[in-house]
C-alpha cells in the first residue's frame, strides 16, 4: 500500500530515501494524463502534515500552521500553489539535470531555493552529550534553521532547502523513477539494483500482471 494515515490525513509513504524526492512523490502518475485523484496534497492542511511526516517541520509547528491556514485560507492556497509549482519543476530537474531541455524548471527550483536560503538563520546548536570512546571529537556550534516567523511559507521553504541540499550534494546517489503504471515515484538507487518504489505495491502489481499475461499466452498456444 502506498499510503498511511498521519494526523487524520492520508499520506504517501516516504520510500524515496530523501525528503525532496518524497515531496515529488506527493503526485502519482507522472507519465499519465493529469488527474486530481493522483494528488496527495489536495489542500494546505495536507501539505503541513506531509512536511511533518517527512521530518521537515516539527509536530508543534505543523499544528500551528494548520490553525493559521484555517484563518488565512487565501494565503494558504497561494502557498500550496507555489509548492505544486516547485514540485513539478523539481521532478523535471532531477530526471533531466540542470542542462536539460527545460531550463525554466531549474530557474524555478533555484528561485525557491534562494528564497529558502535567505529565510534561514544561524542559531546555536543544541548541546550534545560528551562522546564516549570512538565518538565524534567535535560537535557543531551552530546550525541553520527556518523560523516559525516564516508563517505559512515554512513547509515550502523547508522543501526548497531540502531540494537545494540534494542538488548540490557532491556524492549524490543515482536517482531513478518507478516504472509502475500510474506511479513514476522517485527514489535513490545507489547500487542501481532497485527497480520499484516498493516491491509490495508496484513490484507485486507488475508480477501479477506479468503472470496473467503468461497464462493468457499459454492458453492461446
Amino acid at each position: 500500500m502506498h499510503w498511511e494515515e498521519v494526523a487524520g490525513c492520508r499520506m504517501p509513504r516516504c520510500v524515496a530515501g530523501h525528503p525532496a524526492l518524497d515531496f515529488c512523490n506527493t503526485w502519482a502518475g507522472w507519465r499519465e494524463p493529469a488527474d486530481p485523484r493522483r494528488e496527495w496534497l489536495p489542500d494546505y492542511d495536507h501539505f503541513a502534515v506531509w512536511a511533518m511526516h517527512a521530518g521537515l517541520v516539527t509536530g508543534d509547528a505543523c499544528e500551528r500552521l494548520r490553525r493559521r491556514a484555517g484563518r488565512s485560507r487565501g494565503a494558504a492556497t497561494e502557498v500550496l500553489g507555489q509548492a505544486r509549482e516547485l514540485r513539478s519543476a523539481l521532478y523535471a530537474v532531477l530526471l533531466d539535470g540542470a542542462g536539460g531541455a527545460d531550463r525554466s524548471a531549474f530557474a524555478t527550483v533555484a528561485a525557491h531555493a534562494e528564497r529558502a536560503a535567505g529565510a534561514a538563520r544561524l542559531v546555536p546548536a543544541p548541546p550534545v552529550e560528551s562522546p564516549g570512546i570512538g565518538g565524534p571529537a567535535d560537535a557543531p556550534t551552530a546550525r541553520w534553521e527556518l523560523s516559525d516567523r516564516s508563517g505559512l511559507a515554512l513547509p515550502l521553504l523547508a522543501v526548497a532547502r531540502s531540494a537545494a541540499a540534494l542538488l548540490t550534494a557532491s556524492d549524490r546517489p543515482r536517482i531513478d523513477a518507478c516504472p509502475g503504471h500510474d506511479c513514476g515515484w522517485l527514489f535513490l538507487n545507489p547500487r542501481g539494483r532497485r527497480r520499484w518504489c516498493t516491491m509490495s505495491s508496484c513490484g507485486n502489481r507488475a508480477k501479477v500482471q506479468a503472470h496473467a499475461r503468461r497464462r493468457r499466452a499459454d492458453r492461446t498456444d
